[in-house]
């Protein structure tokens, strides 16, 4: 008997350093990956996006190396503003922190119908509902306990979802509480977009433009990324970008080579 503690004994340091040598192999790619801000310009997992000037209010820079809000900039915030879909919108671009934790992964973890591995947790698992105050166009709705719904999109060239909660007496009205939508970005690995609204009405009033929400953001964040397009690398390029693209519609990123 002794012996065989020996040996789980000697077992467990050869564990543990496995596990510090996994652990350190994760910052140092974490180190590696994380965003940078250069003069107005925000690196993110090898694409650069067009930020300029950024608010001195603390969120403006918060927690940078993963996440970063976009009206932190001060003319993407005044743009927004403007913007008929996306003003009352709140979005931010974030890197997953794990390189084989993917955009796609990361929605796909996000939207998780029923937890894997699978647990004794009624409250975590959502089924389809098909009761008409929580339909939308386009979506099917998925319904968990203490009014939590997913809507996922039936048939969509942009990979997104929403999550929203109910209000407390809103099961017969649809009345949403808050909402907040995940848009994976197409042209690079490990980056993806996520926006949310506090009280954006009912589901008939907030669910038919979600597909224009999701397009809208994915559509502006495209226009401000410049990773192939050095004469905007600079924070007064601003202007020079709403003029070759007004409105932020209308830009191409070829990823062919």
């Amino acid at each position: 008997m002794r012996f065989l503690f020996l040996i789980a004994a000697l077992m467990v340091p050869d564990m543990t350093r496995a596990d510090n040598a996994d652990y350190a192999a994760f910052l140092l790619e974490e180190s590696l990956l994380e965003n940078k801000l250069d003069n107005g310009v925000i690196h993110v997992n090898g694409r650069e996006f067009l930020m300029g000037d950024l608010h001195e209010w603390p969120k403006a820079s918060a927690d940078i190396r993963v996440k970063f809000i976009v009206r932190s900039s001060v003319w993407l915030r005044q743009f927004l503003d403007s913007d008929p879909v996306l003003m009352y919108q709140d979005f931010e671009i974030l890197r997953t922190r794990d390189s084989s934790f993917t955009g796609v992964r990361y929605l796909a973890h996000q939207m998780e119908l029923a937890p894997d591995p699978p647990r004794d947790c009624a409250h975590c698992n959502f089924d389809l509902t098909l009761d008409p105050i929580l339909q939308v166009n386009g979506y099917d709705t998925y319904a968990g306990q203490f009014g939590r719904l997913y809507f996922l999109p039936e048939n969509s060239a942009i990979a997104h979802g929403f999550r929203c909660y109910l209000k407390a007496d809103g099961a017969q009205t649809g009345e949403l509480r808050f909402c907040s939508v995940t848009v994976v970005y197409p042209y690079a690995t490990n980056i993806v977009l996520n926006g949310s609204r506090i009280h954006p009405g009912t589901v008939a009033e907030y669910g038919p433009g979600f597909a224009a929400i999701a397009g809208r953001m994915l559509e502006v964040i495209t226009c401000i990324d410049i990773t192939d397009r050095p004469g905007f690398k600079q924070p007064a390029a601003s202007s020079r970008l709403l003029e070759s693209h007004p409105g932020l519609t209308g830009c191409d990123i070829d990823l062919a080579g």
